[in-house]
């Protein structure tokens, strides 16, 4: 039995059934589905005024979930958020929220994210250890002068 395929609305609930979306992530994911521009608009536009695609929701979300579970940095967040589609004031205030509610401390949790992994790099050599923990914290979008002064704490030649 075969029907015609799903309206570009029913497959933008089943994708934002399964994970939380930006409005530009699900434009963009049901413009690779072969979707009209129109067909997306429409969607869109009917799932933010039922309050089921909302910037502001995603952000905060997602600034809470890389802020306090995954310890990245404010810059990182913001980053991820603009690669998401999501406008920038709308992603610093999330930010902002986020790091007020939860109390999060940047150097405080550059400090902690730091110790955590230098625990698995223990049996390194202090170079080589170095070198992988300022690469790791990097790219968790910590600032350079900050991850070279815990680093050197961290790590004693």
């Amino acid at each position: 039995m075969s029907g015609s395929p799903p309206s570009c609305y029913v497959r933008a609930l089943e994708a934002l059934a399964r994970r939380a979306r930006s409005t530009a992530d699900l434009s963009r994911w049901l413009r690779q589905r072969g979707y009209a521009t129109d067909e997306i608009a429409g969607a869109v536009e009917r799932l933010a005024a039922a309050g089921l695609l909302d910037d502001a929701k995603f952000a905060h979300a997602f600034a809470r979930a890389c802020l306090a579970d995954r310890k990245f940095s404010r810059r990182r967040v913001l980053v991820e958020l603009s690669r998401h589609g999501v406008a920038r004031e709308v992603a610093e205030a999330a930010v902002a929220v986020v790091l007020a509610d939860e109390g999060v401390d940047e150097s405080t949790a550059l400090v902690a994210v730091a110790a955590k992994k230098m625990r698995t790099l223990a049996g390194l050599a202090p170079d080589v250890a170095a070198r992988r923990l300022t690469s790791f914290l990097a790219r968790r979008g910590y600032d350079a002068d900050a991850v070279r002064r815990v680093v050197a704490q961290l790590v004693s030649p």
